[in-house]
């Protein structure tokens, strides 16, 4: 190797030498041989399974976190692994006391969504009014000593003259030193300076509302919500925040350029971190901005009717060390199957890979029995790791995804 060092500086001094002295430069280099690439196929491959809905996975301190429904029979539960993730990984169940979600005599799943949030893994999940669901708590955090989940909902609590309920909040984010959310669905979404022990009203009420949460993403001092209120009328919309961040600075919204939303329900709003670029999830589509969230266009975008498939994109995924490459996830409606994609060019085009996905080949009418991928994360070893179910309501896999050349 060393000779071969000495042997490339010599060839490449003598050149110089020619041409400083007038030597001819009309030959050409040999060429090169071609480097031979060997085709990397895209795969999945299983990393756990269990009869149980696994709904999110987070990573922390060396440590995975998987958040599991209640089933007919047993509360719902987070898992614990520790890093790196194999097959021969070892789960191992966490203390959730109050803040666990138990089983109902005429079942109904519920599933805790865990996210982490700046240094924290929170733990969010539904609020029902039944007899053996009394106690229970919508919002929790993993305590300081990692050991288990603590309450952290103090402060919504809601009621009327008729009843009280504990507001339950699909998702939570982190922007400057605030918390944003959506507590009781609608238009709904608060904000907390205080880590969450208090909670203040930007848009709704502080109780529940009736039509889908709204999604939300903090860029700057501006505010993008999206959802569905009333039913069938989808919208996105942006509005300016106060300079701490904590209200509307006016009820007038933003300029926006936007394609026709007909009916499509807002699945997520989020950006590309170190870019300009937002993706905002629809039901039959995606759309992409490329100046921060003030003008969109489809990039995915299938009829209402007559289209080759229905996706509802609900889990958003760009790479790390490589932004310009972005995995989806969700299901398709129209053929009851789960649908998974990527894209290496920004968003410009993409590949289905739902052939992949567990499930894909049990086509089903039973929207209960629809497969779906439920999460998308890259781990600290910079691996994708897809949360999928085979059936709406349970068959949990936990999947490894390589991308590949083919």
């Amino acid at each position: 190797m060393i000779e071969h060092i000495k042997h490339t500086a010599a060839g490449a001094a003598c050149a110089l030498l020619l041409a400083a002295c007038g030597g001819s430069s009309d030959t050409a280099a040999p060429a090169l041989p071609p480097v031979a690439v060997t085709p990397v196929a895209t795969k999945l491959e299983l990393l756990s399974s269990t009869t149980r809905l696994m709904d999110t996975l987070v990573f922390q301190g060396g440590s995975a976190y998987l958040s599991l429904a209640n089933s007919a029979t047993e509360g719902s539960s987070v898992l614990r692994a520790t890093l790196p993730l194999t097959a021969a990984s070892t789960w191992s169940p966490m203390g959730l006391g109050a803040c666990g979600m138990a089983p109902i005599g005429d079942f109904i799943g519920r599933a805790p969504k865990i996210k982490l949030v700046g240094q924290d893994v929170w733990l969010m999940q539904p609020w029902a009014d039944l007899p053996e669901t009394l106690g229970e708590h919508t919002t929790c955090s993993l305590s300081p000593d990692s050991a288990s989940f603590v309450p952290r909902d103090q402060d919504l609590r809601s009621c009327n003259p008729y009843f009280c309920e504990t507001l339950s909040m699909q998702d939570l984010k982190l922007a400057g030193n605030r918390l944003y959310s959506n507590p009781g669905g609608g238009n709904n979404l608060f904000t907390s300076k205080d880590g969450g022990t208090t909670w203040q009203v930007i848009r709704g009420t502080k109780e529940s509302q009736m039509c889908y949460a709204t999604k939300f993403h903090v860029i700057g001092d501006r505010v993008l919500v999206g959802g569905e209120c009333p039913l069938d009328m989808a919208f996105v919309e942006a509005y300016r925040l106060t300079p701490d961040g904590g209200a509307l600075a006016s009820e007038d919204k933003l300029p926006m350029t936007l394609p026709e939303m007909e009916n499509r329900n807002v699945q997520f709003i989020e950006s590309v971190p170190g870019t300009e670029i937002v993706y905002v999830g629809v039901e039959g589509g995606l759309l992409r901005s490329l100046d921060n969230g003030r003008s969109f266009k489809f990039v995915i975008h299938e009829p209402l009717s007559d289209a080759k498939g229905y996706p509802y994109i609900g889990a958003f995924l760009p790479l790390k060390d490589n932004p310009g490459t972005i995995v989806i996830g969700g299901f398709d409606k129209m053929h009851g199957r789960p649908y998974l994609a990527w894209s290496d060019d920004s968003g410009n085009s993409w590949k289905d890979i739902s052939t992949l996905v567990p499930g894909y080949d049990k086509k089903t009418d039973d929207e209960f029995s629809t497969p779906s991928i439920s999460a998308l994360s890259q781990d600290p070893q910079g691996r994708i790791i897809v949360v999928t179910n085979e059936r709406a309501d349970g068959q949990g896999r936990l999947l490894l995804l390589t991308l590949g050349t083919n």
